[in-house]
């Protein structure tokens, strides 16, 4: 290697460190490398498991979120829905019983989607979770309307975290609220 030993620009078989990385040590290299032309691809094996395992998800996620789309007819732009940042998806009935989450939920929260399937999301809830988030939440709720915002969670472990949360109530071609869609992250 040229020049200094942590110059990440001079750094032969970057990508297979890049790849080494989890999602912290990663976040804080990136800024580090300057872009440089491209050359063309002469391996298709080689992969980055920080950028696959993303689109892999929203790929499942995707084709679930449209299969109860078609199921129960709604009128949702799933592909624009998606285009958000999130890592969990949570999709509840009217009654706001969960009927589906996505493989990020279980990784956030520790809980199986088949644990969550059927239960309302605040079970996730505890000691530090604001009052006034959650009347927030059902104000919104209630009123059919879309929710953004944060509120202390936990996981399994019983671990508090925080969570950002848009809630978006979906509509049938009838033009009634048949379930809430929930984008979900882990605030840093």
């Amino acid at each position: 290697m040229n020049g200094d030993k942590d110059d990440l620009n001079t750094m032969m078989c970057l990508d297979i460190y890049l790849s080494s990385l989890n999602n912290e040590e990663f976040d804080n290299v990136i800024h580090k490398i300057k872009p440089r032309k491209l050359l063309p691809l002469v391996s298709w094996d080689i992969s980055v498991p920080h950028y696959s395992d993303s689109s892999s998800v929203k790929s499942d996620d995707s084709i679930k979120l449209n299969q109860l789309s078609v199921r129960h007819l709604w009128k949702v732009d799933i592909e624009s829905l998606l285009k958000l940042d999130y890592q969990a998806v949570v999709v509840t009935n009217i009654n706001r019983e969960i009927c589906w989450a996505n493989k990020g939920f279980a990784a956030m929260t520790g809980y199986s989607v088949n644990y969550a399937t059927g239960r309302n999301p605040n079970f996730l809830q505890g000691k530090n979770t604001s009052a006034e988030t959650r009347k927030k939440i059902r104000v919104h709720l209630k009123a059919r309307k879309p929710f953004s915002g944060t509120i202390i969670n936990y996981r399994k472990n019983k671990e508090e975290y925080l969570c950002e949360v848009k809630i978006i109530p979906i509509i049938n071609i009838h033009d009634e609220v048949t379930h809430f869609i929930a984008l979900e992250r882990e605030a840093v």
